[in-house]
């Protein structure tokens, strides 16, 4: 585990990191698979990859993040299922999901099983639910899960319009879990929105000097393949490698949570 200084209840984060955002659709599945296609190519290493839910899918759907974070992740000898525990078919909230089955998620499980994915001696990828407020139950958040699993946050915000104060309530929210160790970065823009780079900026500077947060720049814009395309997911996964290296902020702040000295 690595050691960090901090005012927080958690002090002591294992190898690894927990995505997630300021709400959905924001890129936390591209993010979270990017990543590991990335670390793989920067150590020789495969992390593991974790979602503890998905909703609103089926598996083995193209548009099922369980798909998208075995292609995107150059996981393929991977079975879906190895990457995401529970599956439902509504596309709401975990709970309300489970709820609208007369199902209750069981959280503890959950937790057991993302410490046991951690005790494999390798770093671990986690991508929640949505945003970090998220619910499995009425009492536990994607935000508990990260807590109890002792790992970083990354959060993946809107760079637009609006997302201060998303952004700052989300981080806010973090902390009062106890989780200290947070960083953000901005999602992609759409090269129809490329006129806006300056209120992206301008957002990001406001956010980090409102919360003292590091910002990790943003997300390169690089749509995943809509269909069953192997050739175009390895293209895919080439391109993303070569511009996450661009940005060196992230890249350093990753290799600090998921390389061996950061235990």
């Amino acid at each position: 585990m690595q050691t960090m200084i901090t005012s927080g209840e958690s002090s002591v984060y294992c190898r690894g990191v927990f995505i997630t955002s300021t709400g959905t659709e924001q890129g936390k599945t591209m993010l979270a698979s990017g990543i590991a296609a990335w670390w793989q190519a920067e150590s020789g290493e495969v992390p593991g990859v974790w979602k503890p839910v998905q909703s609103g899918v089926q598996w083995e759907e193209p548009a099922a993040d369980s798909y998208r974070l075995k292609w995107g992740g150059g996981l393929t000898h991977l079975n879906e299922r190895d990457l995401v525990t529970l599956t439902f078919a509504d596309p709401l909230s975990p709970y309300a999901a489970a709820q609208r089955k007369d199902l209750e998620i069981d959280f503890s499980a959950l937790a057991a099983e993302g410490t046991a994915r951690i005790a494999e001696e390798r770093p671990l990828v986690v991508e929640g639910a949505g945003g970090v407020a998220v619910p499995f139950t009425k009492t536990s958040t994607m935000t508990d899960l990260a807590f109890m699993m002792k790992l970083p946050l990354l959060i993946v915000a809107n760079p637009l319009l609006g997302t201060i104060s998303h952004t700052v309530t989300a981080i806010e929210y973090v902390r009062s879990k106890g989780i200290q160790d947070v960083a953000v970065i901005m999602g992609g823009l759409p090269p129809e929105e490329n006129s806006r780079e300056l209120e992206c900026q301008e957002n990001a500077a406001i956010i980090s000097g409102m919360t003292e947060v590091p910002m990790l720049g943003r997300m390169p814009w690089l749509p995943q393949p809509k269909i069953h395309d192997p050739e175009g997911w390895s293209q895919w996964r080439a391109e993303w490698i070569c511009l996450m290296k661009e940005n060196s902020p992230l890249c350093q702040w990753l290799k600090s949570r998921l390389g061996k000295g950061a235990l």
